[in-house]
């Protein structure tokens, strides 16, 4: 569905929920019922149009299109199929990475060792997958949901537990903006459930933060990785030194 198909059955829905007419709105535009109709049939409105029409919605611009992509349906997660497919070709998973975290085709290819032709067969492949919606004059629109994630114990998962995680925890952590908390403790079940929940409140302020930050230009913005980690868990050093328990 292309942006001006989204936006108009958006201003269709939002008239509707506000309980206007094509009537009401001819009265409002000064226009008769039938053009108002034909407007709305056609997808033809002028941009002073458009503006006239938010006014009586009473949203800007910019929050009818937020309202129109908030109302499409987005792939949260991709098939074992194609993230297997991803992390086979090092190039298509630098795309990827990047495009999921907004950035622009030609920030891209002026960054990294990828050719334009390249980069075109690789939005391509990543258009057929559903993960972004290739525009005109080179310009992608990503299709995975805010809270995109890689499948569990997937192919992804298993190529950061294999090649990142490792190099990740070598680093001393000690430039400006980096942390490492590790703490250890004696928790009931309950306990650990309240952190967890708190925890994953953190991983989706994370989300948010990216996302709000996702206009910003590539060279602003820097490549950041945040690892949450908890599990049930005691030091197998400690373990042999147990007593064995009677009865």
């Amino acid at each position: 569905m292309t942006t001006s198909t989204r936006i108009v059955a958006t201003l269709k829905r939002e008239l509707k929920s506000r309980g206007l007419t094509y009537r009401d709105v001819a009265a409002r535009l000064g226009l008769s019922e039938s053009a108002v109709k034909h407007m709305f049939s056609t997808g033809n409105f002028t941009l002073k149009r458009l503006d006239s029409l938010c006014e009586i919605l009473e949203v800007d611009i910019s929050e009818l299109v937020a309202l129109s992509e908030a109302r499409e349906q987005r792939i949260e997660r991709l098939s074992d199929e194609h993230e297997r497919e991803i992390v086979a070709d090092i190039k298509l998973l630098l795309i990827t990475y990047c495009l999921v975290n907004h950035w622009q085709f030609h920030e891209i290819i002026e960054r990294y060792d990828v050719s334009r032709a390249e980069g075109l067969k690789y939005l391509r492949r990543l258009d057929s997958m559903k993960i972004i919606e290739v525009l005109p004059g080179e310009r992608v629109r990503l299709l995975v949901a805010n809270n995109f994630a890689w499948r569990k114990h997937g192919a992804m998962e298993q190529f950061f537990t294999r090649r990142v995680q490792t190099d990740f925890f070598r680093g001393d952590f000690t430039a400006d903006g980096s942390i490492r908390i590790a703490k250890n403790g004696m928790l009931s079940r309950k306990a650990q459930r309240q952190l967890a929940d708190k925890l994953n409140a953190v991983g989706e302020l994370f989300d948010d933060t990216t996302w709000e930050e996702r206009k910003m230009p590539a060279n602003e913005r820097h490549g950041t990785t945040m690892v949450l980690a908890m599990r049930q868990w005691f030091f197998e050093g400690f373990r042999e030194l147990e007593r064995e328990r009677s009865g």
